[in-house]
């Protein structure tokens, strides 16, 4: 097979939340026991994409797809893939697609292995309150792209079993679930057939890293066993939740976090069948990831309560405050401003080098007119999105129809980059206490929701806490 079918870059995405306990009496979380990890009511399968993918994405060519497999899309019959396409600020000749299912996840690696796709694999799993498995689902992002400094593919093997594990119909919100003792049986048979082959075909009688995801929590814990591995991945699991589509991905960067270069790693996704993977790492394993390590995430996470999760989730229906919903946003104007809405475009100065947000004819800073507002050439404009700002100003909103009593609303100036200086954005502060939020804190921008109006879901760049992370290596990521 020949090297250049490998991974080139790779990022894991865990939102800033864990829960702990879903108990309604107010008992505290089990000495030892799980964790799942939570998304922000302001976050879904497309943000955390983007998340995962803006680390290591800008080098995407035309003529490549970008793919998003999820189990949780925030609309049918329209593709979510494009949404983050457009956050991405990637080539129009990139071709944007979904994939849906448990099986999904794998899928997509599979196509950045052999076709050399861009993937986010990203899920949002939710369950009725209080079902055995609430806290065995979590929520996250992985992403990989096509190369060989990660890692190299040595060998792949699949099974298909059609099998009643977890589904819902359509309009469902949460999975029904078959009893486990029996659909455990089918995935352990058909993920051990495919470890077999995949490692044969290697030449391998063993791999040095075991990676084990699956839908079925029995079948995982048996595949664990029988195949040797050390069970840092169920660790991570028993910190996450079963991340969905994401798992496969999510597991695979946590041990490549840790492996060392030249190392065999096994992986197994057993869902609907089984897919299996052997990898040999690179050289340039270490610099290959975007972001920060997995385990670094799940160290600084904030732990929730059960009642807020559910206001999050809108399992649990409160009163809010008595004002109009939020407008819903039009086709026509996201689709003229979308340099603006999606990749937070300003207008750059040719003349002083200031930056205008959001983008306008007149720049802000020297009154210069003749600038390029949005829709008019490309020249002139410049993204914000991967820099710092530094709040001026901030601003408590108390009357917010968000599943929170109050909200931070900021004004942060960015840092100069290289291509002229500043920028100003009014913008909502996420996954900070608002009382935390200060003159002077540095922050960063994340892709949004910020509501849903009209079967419409509005997104926009929130500003998060920045804190600038480190590689291995050394190198500012």
């Amino acid at each position: 097979m020949p090297e250049q079918n490998g991974i080139g870059a790779y990022a894991a995405y865990l939102p800033a939340y864990a829960l702990r306990s879903n108990s309604l009496d107010g008992a505290g979380p089990r000495a030892g026991g799980p964790a799942r990890s939570v998304a922000a009511y302001d976050e879904d399968s497309v943000t955390m994409a983007v998340e995962a993918l803006r680390e290591i994405s800008a080098g995407t060519p035309p003529g490549r797809q970008l793919l998003l497999a999820t189990t949780s899309a925030p609309y049918d019959g329209k593709t979510s893939a494009g949404i983050v396409h457009e956050a991405l600020g990637l080539d129009p000749g990139v071709a944007a697609a979904d994939l849906r299912g448990h099986r999904a996840g794998a899928t997509a690696l599979d196509l950045v292995l052999r076709a050399g796709a861009a993937a986010a694999l990203a899920d949002v799993r939710t369950t009725r309150p209080g079902a055995p498995d609430e806290l065995g689902q979590g929520d996250a992002a992985a992403a990989f792209t096509a190369g060989a400094a990660a890692a190299v593919l040595l060998s792949r093997a699949g099974r298909t079993a059609e099998v009643l594990d977890r589904w819902r119909l359509s309009g469902e919100r949460h999975d029904r679930v078959w009893d486990e003792r029996f659909t455990a049986e089918i995935l352990v048979a058909a993920a051990r057939e495919a470890a077999r082959q995949a490692l044969a075909d290697a030449g391998l009688d063993a791999a040095d890293h075991v990676v084990v995801a699956s839908s079925n929590a029995r079948a995982a814990a048996v595949l664990r066993k029988v195949l040797g591995g050390s069970r840092a991945d169920a660790e991570i699991e028993r910190l996450t939740g079963y991340t969905g589509a994401a798992h496969p991905g999510l597991l695979l960067a946590a041990t490549l976090d840790e492996a060392r270069p030249g190392q065999t790693i096994l992986l197994v996704s057993a869902a609907e069948g089984a897919d299996a993977f052997v990898f040999r790492t690179g050289d340039g394993v270490r610099s290959a990831r975007g972001g920060r390590p997995v385990r670094d995430q799940l160290a600084g996470r904030e732990e929730l309560g059960y009642g807020r999760y559910l206001r999050w989730r809108g399992l649990l229906d409160v009163q809010g405050p008595a004002r109009p919903a939020a407008p819903s946003p039009a086709a026509p104007p996201m689709h003229r401003r979308a340099g603006w809405k999606y990749r937070l475009e300003g207008s750059l100065c040719d003349a002083c080098g200031g930056v205008t947000t959001p983008p306008s004819r007149v720049c802000a800073s020297c009154g210069t007119p003749g600038g390029t507002a949005q829709g008019a050439d490309v020249q002139g404009k410049v993204s914000l999105r991967d820099r710092v700002a530094t709040v001026v100003s901030v601003t408590q909103d108390h009357l917010t129809t968000m599943p929170e009593a109050q909200v931070a609303i900021v004004i942060a100036d960015f840092d100069a980059g290289d291509t002229g200086g500043g920028g100003r954005l009014n913008a909502y502060a996420a996954d900070v206490a608002p009382d935390a939020v200060h003159v002077g804190m540095r922050m960063r921008p994340t892709f949004r929701r910020l509501w849903t109006t009209d079967a419409i879901h509005n997104y926009f760049w929130k500003l998060r806490p920045w804190e600038a992370a480190t590689n291995v290596e050394g190198h500012d990521r």
